[in-house]
């Protein structure tokens, strides 16, 4: 490894531990990329990364709400070849696109959106490591700095998997635990042209907590993660789920096409995230394997390791080397403390 990227691998682990927010993520990867990297702004959007739907965005000097729903559009519908999935399957993680007509092949509207803006250039890096994708770093130029050079991309590309496991590192560090005292599921009514149709009271609340930088984000911003996942429901055999790591806990939003055959309207439903939800995430941020899964389960369910045994057809030595291995993995230091953090 490039002593210089090691020497950034070491701070990327160690800010990530430490970083409390998004928004604070986002911040510290930005300054230690910078030295390699420079850049004037920055775009940090995180994935599901069982269903590849959005879960955050958090970002500095970037694009506004106009930007993120065009490149979530393009990722989604799959209009435009430096999308996360694109990139990741080409085995290239790092795209350079420039305003202007020379500028990298991507849709005519992200041309739009660059050439009204300030922004000349963008480096993207797909994040993605242990063969799943979680999130996409867009770095930024403004018009009349020094375009991304190819060595600039070569810089990107060394830390494409460093920082995919910063980020994985980070949602990891946040147990998976629903969120504590939680209003009742609130729900969001989207017709065909993505006009928000209805709001119920407790859909507002629950919004507001999907945006990291809720004081400066506008009503584009606040509602973007709805838009996608409406949009997600409409694509047929794709998931519309996204879990989503809030302030104060996991947060689900699901969406499902309304019973009017044509409409294309979308209901989206937004709550707390159920043990359901999370225990799939938790085997892939943590690494919990079916077996340890079915223990965990059981013990949800509250029964003793006795119980949790015969059901299994385990002994109960067993199932105590199962949860002591969940334990070591989760970072949790009793099963008391693992089924608090997976009950809502």
């Amino acid at each position: 490894m490039n002593p210089d990227v090691e020497l950034v691998s070491r701070a990327l682990s160690s800010a990530a531990a430490e970083a409390t927010t998004i928004p604070e993520l986002g911040r510290v990867i930005s300054e230690q990329i910078m030295p390699l990297v420079p850049h004037d702004g920055y775009m940090l959007r995180g994935v599901d990364p069982l269903t590849g739907a959005a879960c955050f965005l958090t970002k500095e000097h970037g694009y506004g709400a106009s930007f993120y729903r065009a490149l979530e559009t393009a990722e989604i519908l799959g209009h435009d070849q430096h999308t996360l999935v694109g990139m990741i399957r080409s085995g290239r993680p790092v795209a350079l696109l420039e305003s202007g007509p020379l500028g990298g092949r991507h849709g005519f509207r992200h041309q739009e959106i660059m050439n009204a803006t300030e922004v000349g250039g963008e480096l993207r890096v797909a994040l993605a490591t242990g063969g799943r994708a979680w999130g996409l770093l867009v770095l930024l130029r403004g018009r009349g700095s020094r375009p991304f050079s190819p060595a600039d991309a070569v810089n990107a590309g060394r830390l494409s998997t460093l920082l995919a496991e910063a980020l994985k590192q980070y949602v990891a560090g946040r147990f998976l635990r629903p969120v504590r005292s939680a209003p009742p599921p609130g729900v969001v009514v989207i017709d065909s042209s993505d006009t928000i149709r209805a709001v119920t009271r407790t859909g507002r609340d629950w919004v507001r907590k999907l945006v990291p930088d809720i004081e400066t984000a506008d009503e584009g911003e606040i509602f973007a993660h709805v838009w996608n996942i409406a949009l997600t429901a409409r694509q047929p055999g794709r998931q519309a789920l996204s879990r989503i790591p809030g302030p104060d806990g996991w947060i689900v939003l699901q969406a499902q096409l309304l019973d009017e055959p044509g409409s294309g309207g979308v209901a989206v439903t937004i709550q707390s995230a159920s043990s359901d939800v999370l225990l799939p995430a938790a085997a892939v941020l943590y690494g919990i394997t079916s077996r340890e899964q079915e223990v965990i389960r059981w013990a949800l369910d509250g029964l003793a390791v006795k119980q949790i045994a015969r059901a299994l057809r385990l002994s109960p030595h067993t199932v105590n080397d199962h949860f002591k291995a969940i334990y070591r993995k989760t970072g949790v230091n009793s099963r008391e403390e693992l089924v608090s953090g997976l009950s809502r």
